[in-house]
């Protein structure tokens, strides 16, 4: 009889366990699911300043200037950033051995000219003997040969003149034109050869913006394709552009092609070397969006993203269409219009129609809180 009480009394607490188990369960199946905190942005048309391709502004014209003869620079004038005007003396040579030169030219000049007068005054004593029948014929024409000598020495005499003072000028550097020194590759001192670069010059009237293109992008670009030449310690200075060349090679290292694009009157702020960024304008092409590429996700074989129902603070899944992007983004081709809010951490563990918390301006901190709670629902 004991046994048989123990046994029903067993019985009877199981049961009872069960029942609270239930009820336990049915309770938390009742309780509704806390809103999870996802971090998101709002789909905007990117900033021009933040398209295109990166670059700088260079001189369309740039000379290296170097000394037309043999010497020792021992004058420099200008610097690296000096704007100079056409005409400036920029560095100077020793020019005592061609100082010595047009003495010597001088004085043979000088000697010439003598032995052409010499020569003339011959002939004119002896056209007055022939004349006279005192002298032959044969005499007058060896005076008239040696006054058409002297006379050729005398031209030649001048002419090296000329090339003595000219050569003189050599010693010397100007600008040929108005602009603004670049480089520099030799100091005083140092001894030069003719043809040997010393600085190099740059036009400063005529600017244009250089830019990387990558080769696979060229073929997108026309003859005539228009640019937004932003500069970028200033996005509201920018200023359009045409092309003007492509560089027909690529670069073996970089695979891209260097790409020059024209400006008429581009504003002071774009001085040589300014770094810009050129976004090429298509005729009826609209401003990308772009998103981080933490957004997206895989479902049914599709490309998808959670946009964010403010109204209704839930999630509904959405296909998109995009294109890879620099520095971790991506650019929606389709799915997704200006202003619509997107999650962007906290994806793998969201489903349609769940309820979200928006967090706001949220940091390191919360992207690390709402991966560990992406983790934790994983988990679960």
């Amino acid at each position: 009889m004991m046994t048989r009480a123990f046994s029903n009394g067993l019985v009877l607490f199981g049961l009872i366990a069960l029942a609270a188990c239930s009820e336990a369960e049915n309770e938390a199946a009742e309780t509704p699911q806390a809103p999870r905190p996802v971090v998101s942005i709002v789909a905007e048309p990117m900033a021009l300043e933040t398209l295109g391709y990166s670059g700088m502004i260079a001189p369309r014209y740039e000379t290296a200037l170097a000394f037309r003869t043999l010497g020792r620079i021992v004058a420099r004038e200008v610097d690296v950033g000096d704007q100079v005007e056409k005409g400036e003396t920029l560095a100077a040579i020793d020019a005592e051995t061609l100082a010595a030169n047009v003495r010597s030219a001088k004085a043979r000049l000088a000697n010439a000219r003598i032995q052409a007068r010499t020569a003339r005054e011959s002939e004119q004593r002896t056209q007055s003997l022939f004349t006279e029948n005192t002298v032959s014929q044969s005499d007058l024409d060896v005076a008239r040969q040696s006054r058409s000598v002297a006379e050729a020495e005398l031209k030649s005499a001048e002419a090296q003149l000329d090339k003595a003072e000219n050569a003189l000028t050599f010693a010397v550097l100007t600008a040929p034109f108005d602009g603004v020194v670049t480089a520099r590759s030799a100091d005083v001192g140092d001894v030069v050869s003719a043809g040997e670069s010393v600085m190099t010059l740059a036009r400063t009237d005529e600017r244009e913006a250089v830019v990387d293109v990558p080769a696979s992008e060229t073929s997108k670009l026309a003859p005539e394709q228009s640019f937004r030449v932003v500069l970028q310690i200033d996005p509201s200075i920018r200023i359009d552009g045409k092309l003007r060349e492509i560089a027909p090679q690529a670069d073996p290292l970089t695979r891209t092609n260097r790409v020059r694009i024209a400006l008429d009157d581009a504003p002071q702020a774009f001085r040589i070397g300014a770094l810009i960024t050129a976004v090429p304008i298509f005729e009826g092409a609209a401003m990308p969006i772009r998103i981080p590429e933490t957004a997206l996700f895989k479902m049914d074989g599709e490309t998808k993203v959670w946009v964010v129902d403010e109204a209704a603070a839930l999630v509904k899944g959405r296909s998109v269409t995009t294109e890879a992007a620099p520095d971790g983004m991506v650019t929606v081709v389709s799915g997704l219009s200006p202003g619509e809010r997107v999650v962007t951490a906290g994806v793998g563990s969201l489903k349609d129609g769940q309820a979200i918390s928006l967090q706001e301006g949220i940091g390191e901190s919360g992207a690390a809180e709402a991966r560990q709670d992406e983790t934790s629902g994983s988990a679960s």
